[in-house]
């Protein structure tokens, strides 16, 4: 990151005139009482998320090695219902990604 001559003017001008800190030992507790709490993801959604994961693609796997040359609409049908629930668990594991970040 390249700085200027005033971003450097304006740091040392703000460590020379700014006022010490207290020693406040409660702060630090304080402040972080106040925060949101942490949401981790815990191993147990991470073992779902890959075994749902492996469950699509082995439905996938299936339903491609099954196919026969002719495309039946049951075929389709199965296909439609599998991207349908593929999408679903994408957004769902993306979504909880997202929100514990």
């Amino acid at each position: 990151m390249k700085h200027d001559q005033d971003d450097l003017q304006f740091g040392q001008l703000l460590k020379q005139e700014s006022y010490p800190a207290t020693d406040n030992r409660w702060f630090t507790r304080r402040v972080l009482n106040r925060l949101p709490a942490r949401h981790h993801r815990s191993w147990f959604m991470t073992a779902v998320y890959v075994i749902v994961a492996l469950v699509c693609a082995l439905s996938w796997r299936s339903m491609i090695m099954n196919l026969d040359g002719t495309v039946t609409v049951r075929d389709l049908l199965y296909m439609a219902i599998m991207a349908l629930v593929t999408m679903y668990a994408i957004v769902s594991a993306a979504a909880t990604v997202i929100r514990t970040e």
